[in-house]
């Protein structure tokens, strides 16, 4: 049996990753447990969908500070849609369609990302894997993209086969 004990304020993001058909019980209801903190109790049997849920939740609460015209912005990794190079000006859209610009190049911030699911889809963009809603295939070996957030862009020629890699989609001729 294996015990996982968080705050309280993270039931939310927790529950939403939780299913019933993984036999996996939270619980708020344990004599060692205080009171603003609640209990993942699970068999052994299931810890590695238990990483799988924890590398999750780690990667929701990741953050990076970016630099502004105003100063130094601290934004969560998981509210940015995509980045947009306009020369030398970097737009950062978020979700609920507000944008920031920031001071750092994209090939820069393509590799401070990286590592949180983005990924380079040509010359100025830079979108957030996890913010993918449709996937479309179009003229000129080009791929649409449809964002959860209702934005369009498009993976030109040159860079489809790095993202169809970081999707882990393979055509048979690759």
């Amino acid at each position: 049996m294996l015990k996982i004990i968080w705050h309280k304020k993270d039931l939310e993001s927790i529950q939403k990753h939780f299913y019933d058909e993984h036999q996996l019980v939270l619980t708020t209801e344990s004599e060692d447990l205080p009171e603003d903190r609640i209990a993942l109790i699970v068999e052994e049997k299931h810890f590695n969908l238990v990483k799988e849920i924890l590398e999750s939740l780690e990667h929701e609460k990741k953050q990076v500070v970016l630099q502004t015209q105003e100063g130094w912005l601290q934004v969560y990794v998981q509210h940015i849609t995509y980045l947009e190079s306009y020369g030398e000006e970097i737009h950062l859209h978020f979700e609920h369609q507000a944008t920031e610009i920031v001071k750092q190049p994209l090939y820069q911030l393509e590799e401070l990302l990286r590592p949180y699911l983005f990924v380079r889809i040509g010359k100025s963009y830079i979108v957030n894997l996890t913010k993918i809603k449709y996937i479309r295939t179009a003229l000129n070996a080009k791929l649409n993209l449809e964002l959860v957030s209702g934005d369009k862009l498009s993976v030109s020629r040159s860079f489809v086969k790095s993202f169809k890699n970081a999707l882990g989609i393979h055509n048979k001729e690759d």
